[in-house]
């Protein structure tokens, strides 16, 4: 549902448009992690030489966000596809979708090049209306907005993957595979429904592979019998989990889209064993993989990084410096920061807490801190200046009582006020030389709920050091100190778990572990170089290695559910 647009192409319509609509087109098909990793795959496939294609929508509007000193959150939906669609390329094609209630969807095709693969986004204002609908989204005075958000992501769902079908056709691929990102793109799959695709021969050959981005029950939708009609599932081949009764009417559309698939990978490896402890999963455990998430060195990293192994410890913390200065410098220019506040934060941590706002992801122990004197005391003088970012969905209320709450504190602390930056619409256009100049990046998740995370390695690219708890895919690319193997340096500080969650004590104490570190230019060296040398994992080359292996075993099985004729 979300592909990022490439750098390139936002400079093209930054030049054309300038720095706002660019924003805001940027905001528009990246709302979290996903975006931006699915852009880095197609890049990074296509350089091996996978004819990759790229499938998602052209969004007629975003949700932009801003804060404000006086402790206020400011959500406001903007107009972003008409100067996109003066930017894109015409494909010179049009599908005609039918659509599971009879009518018929026009989406226009447009196209885009990533690299040397090619994403196409499909065109239609009513149904690609915005990414992820809520009842926010919902005309003036419709009588139920909420039956009215649903239906349209209902629509959403079916255009994009119907729509996938139709326009494979038209353009006469017969892909080897069809990768469905998310639960989401379920209609990709031709037989889940009863329509012309469901035994078309042009997709017999065709292996279907499911990739999970999270193991939240939001994510895993449950179906009422009443939906299933309505969108013509055809439910024949479906099974309950076990100790389920056999007579419940109710759909796992998770369960239901793995049993189909060929191939089912989550994006790091505790994901994958998370995904195979589910209850609902448990007896699909052998199907289900893992392919740990990477990112993309050409788009994140600093190019002077890229010569670290070649500087003395002196040159390489020089560097550092300069980074970031460049990057407070870029801030307070961007954000429109006091005059002073370059000078009050030169000196201290620039750490970087940038995740998407939710209620898991734990934004809320900052707020905690905050509101407690002797912890603030401790945040204090751990002498670090937070840069926040993420991006806050429109029908999240937790995750905006959490904003509004920290707002309100920090507009009534001068202190914090220079200790805490929000930074307004956080984006995948301006997000990169944030990671490029920062000392560390803090990544918080309860425990078994973040499937991977992206941000922490675009920092270790950087070199950043890394504030976290043990889950996603930290275990596999952050070492945290106390915790080293031996020849391991570490590169990271653990913030632990009690009964399941972080706490702000155990955040504060791996703060002041960082603080402490960044007083020993040797010690920290050396840990800026043990995060650096993680770029072999966190690179969206492995990630790709590890894709095609993946593909190469599905395609060398006979498919696990052929096409009857």
């Amino acid at each position: 549902m979300e592909i990022a647009f490439p750098p390139a192409f936002l400079e093209t319509v930054r030049a054309r448009y300038g720095f706002r609509p660019t924003r805001d087109a940027a905001m528009s098909t990246s709302v979290g992690g996903i975006g931006p990793l699915l852009r880095d795959r197609l890049f990074a496939q296509a350089e091996k030489g996978l004819q990759a294609i790229g499938v998602t929508f052209l969004y007629e509007t975003t949700w932009i966000q801003s804060w404000f000193d006086w402790g206020q959150l400011h959500l406001e939906k903007r107009s972003v596809a008409p100067y996109l669609r003066e930017v894109l390329k015409d494909s010179g094609l049009t599908l005609h979708v039918p659509m599971y209630d009879g009518q018929t969807a026009e989406a226009k095709v447009w196209q885009l090049e990533f690299g040397k693969a090619r994403v196409y986004l499909l065109d239609a204002p009513a149904i690609t209306n915005v990414v992820y609908p809520s009842e926010e989204d919902a005309p003036p005075k419709t009588p139920k907005p909420y039956q009215w958000a649903d239906e349209l992501r209902f629509q959403q769902s079916w255009l994009i993957g119907r729509g996938t079908l139709a326009l494979l056709k038209l353009l006469k691929i017969v892909p080897d595979i069809v990768v469905l990102s998310e639960t989401p793109t379920f209609f990709a799959h031709p037989r889940v429904v009863k329509d012309d695709f469901q035994q078309d021969p042009f997709f017999e050959k065709t292996r279907f592979i499911f990739n999970d981005h999270t193991p939240m029950e939001y994510a895993h939708p449950i179906w009422s019998k009443e939906i299933q009609t309505r969108l013509k599932l055809d439910t024949s081949t479906y099974t309950p989990p076990p100790g389920v009764p056999k007579t419940r009417e109710d759909v796992d559309i998770t369960r239901m889209l793995i049993s189909l698939a060929d191939g089912v990978f989550g994006v790091s490896q505790k994901h994958g064993r998370v995904m195979r402890a589910m209850p609902s999963l448990k007896d699909f455990a052998d199907k289900i993989e893992s392919v740990t998430n990477g990112v993309s060195p050409d788009f994140w990293q600093a190019p002077e990084y890229r010569s670290a192994a070649s500087l003395s410890d002196e040159q390489l913390l020089n560097l550092l410096d300069k980074k970031k200065a460049e990057l407070l410098d870029w801030v307070w220019r961007t954000y429109g920061l006091w005059h002073t506040w370059k000078d009050q934060v030169r000196g201290k941590a620039i750490v970087l807490w940038t995740r998407r706002i939710t209620g898991y992801k734990r934004l809320d122990i900052l707020n905690a801190i905050c509101k407690d004197g002797a912890l603030k005391k401790q945040f204090i003088e751990a002498d670090i200046a937070l840069l926040i970012g993420g991006r806050i969905h429109q029908h999240d209320d937790q995750a905006q009582t959490m904003i509004y709450n920290l707002l309100d504190l920090i507009s009534q602390d001068r202190v914090l006020q220079e200790r805490v930056v929000l930074l307004d619409n956080f984006n995948v256009w301006m997000s990169p030389r944030i990671f490029q100049g920062c000392d560390a990046a803090i990544m918080l998740a309860d425990n078994d709920r973040e499937a991977s995370a992206t941000g922490f390695m675009k920092a270790q690219l950087n070199g950043d050091l890394i504030v976290a708890t043990n889950d996603g895919a930290i275990p596999e690319s952050v070492i945290f100190a106390g915790s080293e193997q031996p020849g391991q340096i570490a590169n990271g500080f653990e913030v632990p778990y009690v009964l399941g969650h972080p706490s702000p004590e155990g955040l504060l104490r791996a703060l002041k572990a960082l603080h402490q570190t960044l007083q020993n230019p040797t010690q920290h060296a050396a840990m800026k170089r043990a995060a650096l040398a993680a770029q072999a994992q966190v690179s969206i080359e492995r990630t790709v290695k590890d894709t095609l292996e993946l593909y190469q075993r599905i395609l060398s099985h006979p498919s696990s559910v052929p096409v009857q004729s």
